[in-house]
């Protein structure tokens, strides 16, 4: 990294816990349908409303003891996870890659990642705001990348959705039920542009792994089989395989 380029990546390690407490408002609210930035944060046990002293990333919850300063209630864990994921993600991206604008849009694309991960895992949805915006991510990438482009760009995210749209007819075809949902086909558009068509079958043979790997503890730790109808957040592994090949 060139040393002119080192206060820019300071400022992305800097800003990311905050970018990480916005984010788990978004995988908060968007799934509900609830305003962003009209609504003032606040308790979500008692709705009491929270003062900036109780918003400032990671260290309110440590000051709280990860209780609501109000009732008394526990902080929900995932939102702080969230804050710890996004500063990792920019630690990452400042130390992988080397020029400024691609680890910016790298590290933004794995921010967008990181909250459809936890929509799909805490909610199984995967919010139209979300992939498009990884869609959005995904064609910065492509277009400032000099081995791609933006018609690569557009012809990835074309093979990602067209492929996982296929598998969902023709899984609801062989099974009568519906296997993937649209929001996995809008996912796979954006994980196409962000890393390009070549890699998609690996990053989807990686979220297969990861998914049976877990499968696999929980059977372990249950003593009993998956049943056949068991509801799996498929998005969130194949989120966690894109993050893989973003940075990469």
């Amino acid at each position: 990294m060139a040393q002119a380029d080192w206060p820019w990546a300071l400022l992305l390690i800097l800003i990311s816990p905050a970018v990480g407490s916005f984010l788990g408002v978004l995988v908060d609210r968007l799934v509900v349908g609830l305003p962003v930035v009209a609504r003032p944060s606040s308790c979500a046990a008692c709705g009491a409303r929270l003062a900036w002293r109780d918003m400032v990333p990671v260290l309110s919850a440590l000051a709280l003891g990860f209780r609501c300063r109000g009732c008394g209630a526990p902080i929900p864990g995932h939102l702080i996870r969230i804050e710890l994921v996004a500063t990792l993600v920019a630690l990452i991206s400042a130390a992988l890659v080397p020029c400024v604008v691609p680890m910016w849009l790298s590290c933004a694309c794995l921010w967008c990642l990181t909250a459809l991960f936890y929509s799909d895992l805490l909610h199984m949805r995967l919010p139209d705001r979300l992939t498009t915006a990884l869609l959005v991510l995904g064609m910065a990438l492509a277009v400032t990348d000099p081995g791609r482009g933006w018609a690569e760009g557009l012809i990835s995210a074309a093979v990602g959705a067209g492929s996982f749209w296929l598998l969902r007819v023709a899984y609801q075809a062989l099974r009568g039920r519906e296997g993937l949902g649209l929001g996995d086909v809008r996912l796979m558009a954006g994980i196409g542009a962000a890393v390009g068509w070549a890699e998609l079958p690996a990053v989807t043979l990686l979220a297969a792994l990861l998914a049976l790997a877990v499968a696999g503890v929980e059977a372990l730790e249950k003593k009993s089989l998956p049943r056949g109808d068991t509801r799996v957040p498929f998005g969130s592994y194949l989120a966690a395989a894109a993050a893989v090949f973003v940075v990469l």
